[in-house]
């Protein structure tokens, strides 16, 4: 007569080979987060540089988004007319924040007048913005050179120096504004 031993059935094989995979992937997985290298520190900005996320206040963030946004106006204004439109042209227009309305007075109530051309593009303009509060948001300078708009700001009630070319603005104490973007930033 022939026995056979006959085991129950169970799962203890299976199981042990599922854990011991589970944990070679959990190892492997925290042996790479380990080796991975930390992402480089930011590089600090300019002395005459400003970030626009962290550097400004809520006011000047608004004041900066509608500068960015007039400057696009001002060049086809400037395409269409072939000339550059005064600030009592655009306030007439209603364009923010050369408009003279409670928004304004809210962010500064900012006294806009044309700053003159850029010498160092030769077609260049810009408009300056001194502010009745700078406590609440500095003065501001938009220049225009052809290939976009470049904002400058001063937290004094201070016009800009004539004309104001990028080395005399820094010089002067003005900052640029920028906008950085690191692996941080969500919206």
């Amino acid at each position: 007569m022939h026995h056979q031993i006959v085991r129950r059935a169970g799962a203890e094989r299976e199981t042990l080979w599922v854990l011991l995979a589970a944990g070679a992937i959990l190892a492997s997985a925290a042996l790479a987060v380990g080796l991975r290298a930390a992402p480089a520190s930011d590089a600090p900005l300019a002395a005459h540089l400003i970030d626009s996320r962290t550097g400004l206040t809520a006011a000047e963030q608004g004041l900066y988004a509608d500068l960015k946004a007039a400057g696009e106006e001002i060049a086809a204004l400037r395409e269409a007319e072939g000339r550059a439109p005064t600030p009592e042209e655009l306030a007439a227009e209603a364009l923010p924040p050369f408009a003279v309305d409670p928004s304004a007075a809210a962010r500064g109530g900012h006294a806009w007048t044309f700053a003159g051309t850029l010498a160092e593009t030769g077609d260049g303009v810009a408009y300056a913005g001194v502010s009745a509060a700078p406590d609440l948001a500095g003065s501001l300078v938009l220049r225009l050179d052809g290939h976009g708009a470049e904002i400058w700001l001063k937290r004094a009630a201070e016009a800009p120096p004539a004309p104001p070319e990028e080395t005399a603005l820094a010089a002067a104490g003005w900052k640029r504004i920028v906008s950085t973007f690191t692996a941080g930033v969500t919206r």
